[in-house]
């Protein structure tokens, strides 16, 4: 591999783990560590302004993280292993064949479910509430899906994680 690949690699993971950790924050911040969200409870929670602020970093680190991921490490931990690049849902399945993640097709459906956290939060709370609660589970499949990935480049890639690695 080259140095090149090496080190986009390297900067994407480290990037997703600090995604991650706000991710797993801001989800605490908003729900605790429940993630049964009904209408009632999410109501609740858009009373206040800091529940409509935790609402919307909520849906926009989910969104960004799951961007990463899909969209900029998968290709790069396949490029990285000799793999062809392909659309999204070849690289989900790929994933999904090495054991890195459990359901490309749950990968898939959480990525229109970020637009529903984004735009319909405050007008429809009903239908909110549902999503939103889908989305705090698979917070979780992120969190595991991306351990794995790293746990995937260092075992296999030979990819290291400590800041001076950045610079060979």
């Amino acid at each position: 591999m080259n140095r090149d690949l090496r080190s986009r690699l390297q900067q994407l993971i480290r990037l997703v783990e600090r995604q991650d950790g706000n991710l797993l924050a801001v989800r605490r911040r908003l729900l605790g560590d429940e993630c049964d969200v009904d209408a009632q409870r999410l109501r609740a929670l858009l009373a206040e302004d800091i529940g409509i602020d935790r609402l919307e970093s909520f849906g926009a680190k989910f969104a960004r993280m799951q961007d990463t991921v899909a969209d900029k490490l998968v290709p790069a931990l396949l490029r990285a292993a000799g793999e062809p690049v392909q659309a999204a849902i070849d690289n989900l399945s790929r994933m999904e064949r090495l054991g890195l993640i459990a359901s490309a097709d749950r990968w898939l459906q959480m990525r229109g479910l970020r637009n529903r956290l984004v735009h319909e939060y405050i007008d429809r709370p009903d239908d909110l509430a549902p999503a939103l609660e889908t989305a705090c589970r698979f917070t979780e499949r992120m969190h595991e899906g991306f351990y794995a990935m790293r746990e995937y480049a260092a075992a296999h890639l030979h990819i290291t994680f400590s800041a001076d690695e950045s610079a060979k």
